[in-house]
């Protein structure tokens, strides 16, 4: 069961977020429920290219929580930021399904 993510690009905050590739997310080992697709500018990403207003985008599946709230991409340890969520998806056993595309 993957999730494939097309190459992207957002303008954020006075740079350019690129995904230059195809993302393939292995969602078998995720736990049911439903996830926010976020695209994050990660930090730890070695960015060879010399157009200092371009960065490199990845992707976080934010869970919601039991209580109702989402989790931050902010606060888990990869040293990432928030750019746009870009879907939502439902994670069963029998797969996975699109929910809702975009938002803020």
């Amino acid at each position: 069961m993957l999730l494939v993510v097309p190459p992207f690009r957002i303008e954020r905050h006075g740079q350019t977020y690129i995904a230059p590739a195809e993302l393939r997310i292995d969602l078998s080992p995720i736990a049911e429920g439903v996830y926010r697709v976020v695209a994050v500018h990660n930090f730890q990403v070695e960015d060879r290219n010399p157009n200092l207003d371009e960065c490199v985008a990845g992707v976080f599946l934010a869970g919601r929580r039991r209580n109702g709230t989402w989790e931050d991409a902010e606060r888990f340890p990869v040293e990432c930021r928030t750019l746009l969520r870009l879907a939502t998806i439902e994670v069963t056993r029998a797969g996975a399904r699109l929910v809702g595309r975009g938002g803020t």
